[in-house]
């Protein structure tokens, strides 16, 4: 257990590195720092947590001290220095000038000419002008963070933390704030774990945050692929630490990680067996035509993010000018918009990385008739996961696209017009996708589109009023045989009002259909009946299965 006191002293100092992720905490976190440190009895000890370090003498700027690379804890150091100059200008708002200095020295090391210690800061990190205009002058913490210098995330995060800080401490009085800096410096306390190995560093790491909040294995895969072993050049592992960055920026944090599973099935073709980060570790690092760590991963794996990003996100894949463009785009996003599980991105992306766009949409069709199949039949995982590492290899062992699809096959879709003549069609968890995959089949495509369908709407309702027509149209045994079949649904593009579901049929398509509350093909066909029978309703399911089947045959 290590105080402040020996913490914030001359004897370290501590970088962010390069791998680490951006200041991530919010403003939940700050508060419950703040809150839980007020009322926390000053005269007992309080543990503030663990800090890994990396000891790298590269970084070191003189002899008389080292510069620990922060490897776990950059989250809670950098908060308590904002905390700490808080605390510092507000003691020098109360008159308490001595407070200040001390703090101040806390977390700007002062130059001491004959210990040949130089004025630094205490803590080094990525956004280093933005948290100085807090930390690094006696008073800086008095007013927000110039626009100029918080134009990023991490920067506002800094400046949260110190509007928070401000507004919990500067109620105490001269007596109370000097009582409480008293107690930050010399009763709280942080577990300090130092090794002068990188691996054993992240093995601590590792150790720490499975015994608390899940770690994300893909900072760790950063870390060991920024390892000053294996990119031992300052210049090129800051450009690559950058072009990591970005490309997390570019997909997002969440489709960011999920790349990394999509690539490790990629790779391994099998079931995971462990996390994330053992299986690139142990299974594709250095394996025969597998990447290597450092450069050679970093640079594949940004034309795999270049290329989610062209399939998955912009759609942009495919250019205007090349045959079914639109309708690989359309597709695509009702595929990346409705299906659940994504194991099958992994066959879009191996089959984009090695074949380009030949063939490229009657690989998506095959791909999609895979999914619906699962999906209907209510597949488990781990058979999910057979089909695909199969198509997987399937690409890798074959020549050209043609001969790829030959190896895999038609597949039955018994299942899928089972699904679509389903009694219950209505309460499956499939039925949005099926009914928006049947407007695709009808819908002329000059241009890419969007299904975003906001809900189903039965067109005979699910309780007819007794008195209704709907009620003599349909006896009770035929309303309970098909208002839940695809021919008595519509998809809705638009909000409704909800108590428009039991009106009478020409009141409900004047309510709702008209005024384009729905703005699809087969939706809108509803308008040109004049009245809704049970025969009504069965040639429209018929016509749904054909729409449906339609591009999976």
């Amino acid at each position: 257990m290590m105080p402040l006191s020996k913490l914030f002293s001359h004897e370290y100092f501590f970088r962010v590195p390069d791998y680490q992720r951006p200041f991530q905490w919010d403003e939940d976190h700050f508060v419950e720092l703040i809150d839980d440190l007020l009322i926390a009895k000053r005269s007992e000890p309080y543990f503030l947590g663990t800090l890994v370090l990396h000891s790298n003498s590269t970084v070191g700027i003189d002899d008389a001290s080292e510069t620990f690379d922060v490897v776990d804890g950059q989250q809670r150091i950098t908060s308590l220095c904002i905390l700490l100059a808080c605390a510092r200008d507000i003691g020098q708002e109360q008159g308490d000038n001595e407070l200040a200095g001390e703090m101040h020295q806390k977390i700007i090391q002062p130059a001491k000419r004959l210990e040949g210690i130089e004025k630094r800061n205490r803590l080094q990190v990525k956004e280093q002008s933005s948290l100085n205009s807090i930390t690094g002058e006696i008073g800086g913490s008095k007013f927000p963070i110039k626009n100029s210098i918080n134009d990023s995330p991490s920067s506002q995060r800094f400046e949260i933390a110190r509007r928070i800080f401000r507004e919990k401490m500067e109620p105490l009085s001269p007596t109370e704030l000097d009582q409480f800096a008293m107690f930050l410096i010399q009763q709280c306390n942080v577990i300090t774990l130092i090794t002068d190995s990188f691996e054993n560093a992240f093995r601590l790491f590792t150790i720490v945050n499975d015994r608390g909040k899940q770690l994300r294995r893909i900072d760790v895969l950063k870390a060991h692929n920024l390892n000053p072993e294996v990119v031992p050049n300052d210049e090129a592992r800051e450009k690559y630490a950058n072009q990591w960055d970005d490309m997390e920026v570019k997909l997002g944090e969440e489709e960011f990680e999920e790349l990394f599973h999509l690539l490790r099935l990629i790779y391994v073709k099998e079931k995971p067996q462990n996390d994330v980060f053992t299986e690139f570790q142990n299974r594709i690092f250095g394996k025969p035509d597998r990447p290597e760590r450092g450069a050679n991963f970093i640079d594949t794996l940004q034309s795999y993010v270049n290329l989610y990003d062209s399939l998955f996100k912009d759609k942009t894949f495919l250019d205007e000018g090349e045959s079914a463009h639109c309708q690989f785009q359309t597709l695509m996003a009702a595929m990346v918009r409705y299906f659940g599980a994504s194991e099958w991105q992994a066959c879009i992306l191996y089959f984009a990385h090695k074949y380009g766009n030949e063939r490229a949409y009657d690989f998506l069709l095959r791909i999609e008739r895979t999914y619906i199949d699962h999906w209907v039949r209510g597949v488990r995982k781990d058979e999910r996961y057979r089909t695909y590492t199969t198509i997987l290899k399937h690409i890798q062992q074959t020549r050209n696209p043609d001969e790829l699809l030959d190896k895999i096959g038609q597949v039955e879709t018994k299942a899928i017009e089972d699904a679509c003549r389903s009694s219950n069609l209505y309460d499956s968890g499939y039925a949005k996708y099926l009914l928006v995959r049947a407007e695709i089949s009808v819908t002329e495509l000059d241009k890419p589109r969007d299904f975003e369908a906001r809900s189903i709407e039965h067109v005979m309702p699910q309780n007819p009023k007794k008195d209704s027509q709907w009620l003599k149209w349909f006896n009770d045994e035929q309303h309970e045989a098909l208002v839940n079949t695809a021919g008595n649904l519509v998809l809705l593009s638009k909000s409704k009002n909800s108590a428009a579901g039991n009106k009478e049929f020409d009141e409900k398509k004047s309510k709702y259909l008209s005024p384009k509350v729905s703005s699809y093909p087969r939706s809108m066909q509803v308008l040109k009946h004049d009245i809704w029978t049970p025969e009504t309703v069965e040639e429209r399911t018929n016509g749904f299965v054909i729409q449906v089947l339609d591009d999976l045959i």
